[in-house]
């Protein structure tokens, strides 16, 4: 009688740990992409290979894949077809990729050279047109089951040492400034103490750990500062946007309430944005004159990378969220990409001091375009 009585009770306590934990499992796999069945797709697009899908930022999909010392690279549309308005046959990468990552409208490739001994290589597809730019690294041996990124503006983390140096689980990643001219070498930047100082008038504006995210540091839209040519109040609030919100769009704005006024956008790296989307953790400084009239830090709902827009890869950042804080880790988002992942129904004021949901990422996941 008592080992049945035992047995209901802890029936029970299963029945009632399952109903709890139905709500997160669900929204957790929604995470899964419903991506197209690889069966239907045309053979000729793909290697037998290391096959793998990721979502467009815009429409439709990119499948990766790989055999012998290749990569190929196939755009497809919404309906698992090639791409014919992007792109005409898949694109061939001269290594087998071992790692992969989404970044804005850009998917981050990494891999061995085939031809160069001791040679990373880090390949940035351009999922609109297919054209595949790539960097080396030289003389390291990589671990690329882990920490693999690209944030907004084109610096890359990747596992490595110099060859002969020891290469284990507790190696940090390196950080690459991803160069927009193909076949070039780079090399891992050195830590900026700068930028992590709290006596620095740069915002604490931390991208996330786990990376991602358009702009390239090579890109024309943005130009390199040793630090803000302006004054910054020593802490700023953050200040949340309804939804994506281009540099131009909001100069025109303040310029029909005060035309004597202009704007300015810095990166977390302090590089002046000219043109574009600007991102959550972003320094956003109206002039009058030369003078700072205000400051702050943006936050756009939905977008965890600092990209400006919302991706796959912000759901992923968030679904990344919900594992570490569930291990006790210490996660990977924080200031202001923690509060743009706190979707709200209202205004964004109801955002600030609570905690992330799980609705949070259904709702995520409904701004992806």
């Amino acid at each position: 009688m008592v080992d049945r009585r035992k047995k209901r009770l802890m029936l029970c306590i299963i029945c009632v740990c399952a109903a709890a934990l139905m709500p997160m499992i669900a929204a957790l796999s929604c995470y899964a992409e419903d991506y197209p069945d690889i069966s239907t797709i045309d053979s000729d697009l793909y290697y037998p290979d290391n096959q793998r899908f990721f979502r467009r930022p815009e429409t439709g999909f990119v499948l990766i894949s790989s055999y012998a010392s290749s990569t190929r690279a196939a755009l497809l549309d919404s309906n698992g077809d090639l791409d014919y308005s992007s792109v005409r046959v898949p694109t061939t990468i001269k290594f087998v990729y071992e790692a992969a990552c989404l970044s804005g409208n850009y998917l981050y490739l990494a891999g061995m050279s085939s031809s160069a001994a001791n040679c990373a290589v880090i390949g940035r597809l351009d999922l609109n047109n297919g054209k595949c730019i790539v960097n080396n690294i030289l003389n390291v041996s990589c671990d690329f089951s882990r920490d693999f990124s690209a944030d907004a503006q084109g610096r890359v983390t990747l596992v490595t040492v110099p060859c002969g140096e020891q290469l284990d689980a507790g190696t940090p990643a390196s950080f690459f400034l991803f160069n927009g001219r193909n076949d070039e070498t780079i090399t891992a930047e050195p830590p900026d103490p700068e930028s992590s100082s709290p006596s620095s008038e740069a915002p604490d504006s931390s991208a996330p750990q786990s990376g991602a995210p358009d702009p390239v540091s090579s890109s024309p839209s943005s130009s390199p500062s040793d630090e803000i040519p302006v004054s910054l109040p020593p802490v700023m609030e953050n200040y949340d946007f309804p939804g994506p919100v281009t540099l131009e769009a909001l100069q025109s704005e303040i310029a029909e309430i005060n035309p004597d006024q202009s704007l300015r956008v810095f990166t977390a790296d302090k590089k002046e944005i000219k043109s574009g989307n600007i991102g959550t953790g972003q320094t956003i400084v109206t002039m009058q004159g030369d003078k700072t009239a205000g400051a702050y830090i943006a936050v756009i709902p939905g977008d965890l990378d600092g990209s400006g827009t919302v991706t796959d890869y912000d759901c992923r950042l968030l679904y990344e969220y919900f594992i570490q804080t569930g291990a006790g880790d210490t996660p990977s988002l924080s200031g202001p990409y923690l509060e743009a992942a706190k979707i709200s129904d209202g205004s964004g004021a109801d955002r600030s001091g609570r905690s992330l949901q799980t609705g949070d990422l259904l709702k995520i996941k409904k701004l992806i375009k």
